[in-house]
């Protein structure tokens, strides 16, 4: 589904406006509907957080428009059971692009594997590659340094498995982790493929400790999996990397990527399974605390 109408129902003028102005920005026309009874051709509709019940009146818009996407515009809280995705305010246009494009990717009528050459989405885990989502992560970092939010970057690896992996197992095995990170994630998180065994993280409005808690239960996810290899049955397990953007503290991309690096080169060089965070201020990754999950 191409979307190309929306319309915004937010009771505060100041946020209407900002909302409205993002919308636009990302190349989609707003209608004057304000209220779900005006609404009529509509692809999307964000309901604001301002709202009384944002919970009814997005069923109120289900009714009006049966196929629009509705977006939940809030600035706290990451789960909106009754609606179709969380739009994080301040809104920006690159993040709404993406979850757009993400929504459509998961719709019925739309192949969510890419097709060949395309470069978008990769064909193992479907989760977008590096190279077409380093613009947002950049504008991302950017937008938490600018409004003052926490914001962390976690980097997933494979520890070292033992015997020959051919491409098949590897399919099998990012296969799997795609599941324990999809299952782990807020719909306000990204995992992006950075490379064909790695796996980035970026958790806008969260710092180290609530990206230490996701980081750990992905590793807890796959350690409690199990793989069979021919006649060997294989306990995979990954280390985690984490690093955190402090609001008030000057930092990019760039920062947090390495610190991440850094953090999981740490976490397999002391055997694995584990997940090791690096911030800004903090000496080299060895004299960090650790923490070792249970054996699988």
């Amino acid at each position: 589904m191409t979307i190309k109408l929306a319309a915004v129902i937010e009771p505060n003028a100041t946020r209407y406006k900002a909302i409205t102005a993002a919308l636009k920005k990302a190349g989609l026309k707003v209608s004057a509907a304000r209220e779900p009874e005006a609404l009529k051709k509509e692809q999307l509709v964000v309901v604001g957080s301002s709202l009384k019940s944002p919970s009814r009146t997005a069923r109120e818009v289900k009714k009006a428009v049966p196929d629009a996407l509705v977006f939940a515009g809030q600035s706290s809280g990451f789960k909106a059971p009754w609606a179709d995705a969380v739009l994080p305010l301040p809104v920006s246009a690159n993040d709404l692009k993406v979850r757009l494009a993400e929504r459509a990717s998961r719709a019925p009528s739309v192949p969510v594997s890419p097709r060949p050459g395309d470069g978008i989405l990769d064909p193992t885990t479907n989760f977008y590659t590096f190279s077409h989502f380093k613009e947002v992560l950049f504008v991302e970092v950017k937008r938490a340094r600018r409004y003052g939010f926490p914001l962390a970057l976690a980097l997933v690896g494979f520890d070292t498995i033992e015997g020959n992996i051919d491409a098949e197992l590897q399919t099998q095995l990012m296969g799997g982790l795609a599941l324990a990170i999809r299952r782990s994630l807020r719909d306000t998180d990204y995992p992006v493929q950075q490379t064909n065994d790695r796996v980035l993280l970026l958790m806008p409005h969260t710092d180290l400790a609530g990206s230490l808690i996701v980081a750990r239960r992905i590793c807890e996810r796959v350690a409690r999996a199990t793989l069979q290899a021919g006649d060997t049955v294989l306990h995979p397990t990954i280390s985690v990397g984490v690093a955190a953007g402090e609001p008030g503290r000057e930092y990019g991309f760039s920062d947090l990527a390495r610190q991440a690096q850094d953090g999981l080169s740490a976490a397999q060089a002391r055997g694995g399974n584990r997940v090791e965070f690096v911030t800004l201020a903090e000496a080299p990754p060895a004299s960090r605390p650790e923490f070792p999950l249970p054996a699988p």
